[in-house]
């Protein structure tokens, strides 16, 4: 009966305000230390794995970019991977795109409030009003009694360049720094002229921690 109450009380311009509070705040928030595991597989035809990589790192980000980035190991398990899953030399990831829930580019996007895969969460959908590799088409979960973000399913709604197919997944959770992306999964394809792979990746965020002062 709860349950029922609050399904029948949410509404979209709620949620999305609340999403969006939620998208500036992060925005504005301190710096965060945090310790990233990131696993890159490369992918035959028949979905085994033929090579890959876990590759860890200790990072700080500070709002939504991460502002440290460094690399404390790799592990490589079978072939090499293709070129374009070989991480570039001196990469410290870079900002990301800005949440499409933010108030300042949700008149890009066309929402929708749907039911969700539990009676506990609903869906928004999100589609772009101008394809873009920049803006993501998908849809976010959101728990019925508040509107808190629990997952983020998009893909881009312009392929970029190189990929014939791309998809994400980010899961988030409440951690000592706020409510985060705690894992982030992809899976891809390029089937170009000039690269032929399929692969997936797995992120996972942890020890989340207020950063502290360093020295050089």
């Amino acid at each position: 009966m709860l349950v029922s109450l609050l399904l029948a009380q949410l509404a979209l311009p709620d949620v999305l305000r609340s999403l969006g509070d939620e998208a500036e705040k992060r925005e504005k928030a301190g710096a965060c230390d945090y310790r990233e595991v990131t696993l890159v597989e490369e992918l035959a035809e028949d979905g085994a794995v033929k090579g890959s990589e876990e590759r860890v790192y200790d990072g700080t980000l500070t709002g939504i970019e991460v502002t440290r980035r460094e690399k404390k190991s790799v592990t490589a398990k079978g072939e090499p991977l293709a070129d374009l899953l070989v991480e570039p030399k001196g990469a410290k990831g870079r900002k990301p795109a800005r949440s499409p829930f933010h108030s300042a580019v949700r008149s890009q996007f066309k929402f929708a409030l749907a039911d969700g895969p539990t009676p506990e969460l609903k869906r928004v959908t999100l589609e772009p009003l101008k394809p873009d590799p920049e803006r993501p088409r998908g849809e976010a979960w959101v728990r019925a009694s508040d509107g808190r973000l629990e997952e983020l399913r998009v893909a881009p709604s312009k392929v970029p360049f190189l990929l014939s197919a791309l998809s994400l997944r980010f899961v988030f959770s409440q951690t000592a720094c706020g409510r985060m992306a705690t894992l982030i999964e992809t899976e891809g394809r390029s089937d170009t002229v000039i690269v032929d792979t399929r692969f997936r990746t797995r992120t996972v965020l942890s020890g989340h921690a207020p950063a502290v002062a360093r020295t050089r």
